[in-house]
């Protein structure tokens, strides 16, 4: 059976708990609020499945056909302004939908819970466009995508690698009718500190919240900001300078242990097709960068490049050599982050206080930060923030985050 000693070993993909043939195994909250397996020895039969299906303990050589690098961008601009960067994710997930494919991606329950979705309509992939730095509820997602691809069904799962990684192992193979994307994580938080964040800003605003986009491009995107739009008609707009969320996420405070030495890093993935961030297009293209935004992606299989073929009318597409996309955009494509070493403490004070009361004790939100974000919609307004951005950068001086 399945016993987690180093939380380090355990990426909270449910591949076990899917996999269990006696439903022994279910999925419980630790004290810092992420997922880990739980076994009732009263129905355990020691059968080994839950450890032969771990991809953690049993991490495959990935050998890809051959790893294609590229750069591209939606050409519906309503779309690529509700994506995170270039919308590859809504054109991949569009053309599934066309082959009367389902599509598995990440959205939110009715509590706001970031949880894995099933999509049949383009109307339904809105809510799973865009990042979502929380590790999603995948509950039994792995048996009903098994049912679907045995009754033949084309299906698009999107998700973290090592949900990609989990959902193979579970399957024991890759059929021809899956098709699996995944995108360059640095870490992901935990359910219970993205519920303790919920209830802050619900309390704060006085209305429940109906929707949230982690990478807005209020201000362009090079200038991320968390957008909230509540049930009384009110918007709240933050970034990783200013919302406590944001800031615990890109300064390493809050990410599951076992993204500190994550066992999927690398430019060979077990994905048909990787997507991340297209910052440095300009300098990869030397092409005015119009600060809508671009996708870095990686085809890893045949599979993969047929489709990035079959979607060309819809999309803006330029061939890129892998290892530049890497060095310029990529630097988590290999690397796992280093914890904050206030990290634990952090958690701790997160299990008593709300999560800018928590967060304040660590990496406090200053006067300062609170100053420079005030000032971005008067650079945005104004033209400027672009140029301020890369003039700051070059004094390596930061004024924007996200780079």
């Amino acid at each position: 059976m399945i016993q987690i000693k180093n939380k380090l070993d355990c990426c909270g993909c449910t591949a076990c708990t899917n996999a269990c043939l006696k439903s022994a195994i279910t999925m419980v909250p630790d004290e810092e609020g992420f997922m880990y397996p739980k076994i009732d020895m009263g129905h355990c039969i020691e059968c080994g499945v839950c450890e032969r299906v771990c991809p953690v303990l049993n991490k495959k050589t990935v050998i890809s056909e051959k790893t294609e690098g590229y750069i591209i961008r939606i050409k519906d601009t309503k779309i690529l302004y509700e994506s995170t960067s270039g919308g590859a994710f809504t054109a991949l997930a569009d053309y599934i939908l066309e082959q009367n494919g389902v599509v598995y991606g990440t959205g939110y329950d009715k509590n706001m819970r970031v949880v894995c979705k099933r999509a049949t309509s383009k109307q339904q992939l809105r809510e799973m466009r865009g990042s979502k730095f929380v590790q999603s509820d995948l509950g039994n997602i792995f048996q009903e995508v098994k049912v679907e691809l045995k009754e033949g069904t084309t299906v698009l799962f999107s998700g973290t690698p090592c949900q990609v990684a989990g959902l193979l192992s579970f399957l024991r193979e890759k059929p021809d009718n899956l098709l699996c994307v995944d995108f360059v994580c640095r870490g992901v938080p935990s359910p219970g500190l993205w519920d303790n964040y919920v209830k802050y800003m619900e309390n704060k605003f006085g209305s429940k919240i109906v929707e949230a986009r982690f990478k807005h491009k209020t201000y362009g995107y090079h200038t991320s900001t968390m957008k909230i739009d509540f049930a009384n008609g009110k918007t709240y707009y933050g970034s990783g300078r200013v919302d406590p969320y944001m800031k615990a996420f890109v300064r390493e405070i809050s990410s599951r242990p076992s993204c500190s030495a994550c066992a999927f890093k690398g430019i060979e993935r077990q994905s048909d097709i990787t997507v991340f961030d297209c910052y440095e297009y300009s300098k990869i293209t030397g092409r005015k960068d119009d600060n809508r935004g671009y996708s870095s992606v990686f085809t890893h299989t045949e599979k993969g490049r047929k489709i990035l073929e079959a979607i060309k009318a819809h999309i803006e597409i330029q061939k890129e050599d892998v290892n530049n996309l890497v060095t310029e955009n990529g630097v988590m494509v290999c690397n796992s982050a280093k914890p904050h070493p206030g990290r634990t403490k952090f958690y701790l004070l997160a299990e008593q206080y709300p999560i800018d009361e928590a967060l304040n004790k660590i990496e406090p939100i200053t006067v300062k930060d609170k100053i420079i974000e005030k000032s971005k919609r008067f650079l945005f307004k104004a033209g400027l923030i672009t140029v301020v951005r890369h003039f700051n950068r070059g004094r390596k001086v930061e004024i924007v985050e996200n780079k």
